[in-house]
């Protein structure tokens, strides 16, 4: 993923802690002292950077945490339109895909998505974006 986009990742995301066990449901995130991001399935990402992906992450949560919106399908798919609209272009489809799509999919299958890189390619390609596989 372009060097700009994980700049501005670093470069945006609040201050978190990145621990084993974080908080997974709304009220251990809104109930939290300090931002702590999951340190998990960060290696195959589209963000190709565990600490990229840490602190996209943390963007993400603090999303969460400044619009009270919890971890619904429903809910993830709202809160992506709201974080990409602090964006333009081919980073807040990105931002669009990493998170409402991939919750659109897990609506529609049951199932998470497995190849994130393949999986956000293919949506941006739909999306008319000239990418890479």
């Amino acid at each position: 993923m372009k060097n700009e986009f994980k700049n501005l990742i670093l470069l945006s995301a609040p201050k978190f802690e990145v621990k084993d066990k974080a908080p997974n449901t709304e009220l251990e995130l809104f109930n939290e002292a300090s931002l702590v991001i999951w340190s998990g399935a960060s290696e195959n990402t589209i963000w190709q950077d565990p600490k990229v992906n840490y602190a996209f992450r943390a963007m993400h949560d603090q999303t969460h945490l400044e619009t009270g919106l919890g971890f619904s399908p429903a809910e993830e798919i709202e809160l992506a339109r709201i974080q990409a609209s602090k964006y333009s272009g081919l980073f807040a489809d990105l931002i669009y895909t990493e998170v409402a799509e991939q919750a659109r999919h897990y609506l529609q299958t049951g199932q998470f998505v497995q190849d994130q890189v393949a999986f956000t390619m293919n949506q941006l390609k739909k999306r008319g974006y000239n990418v890479a596989s």
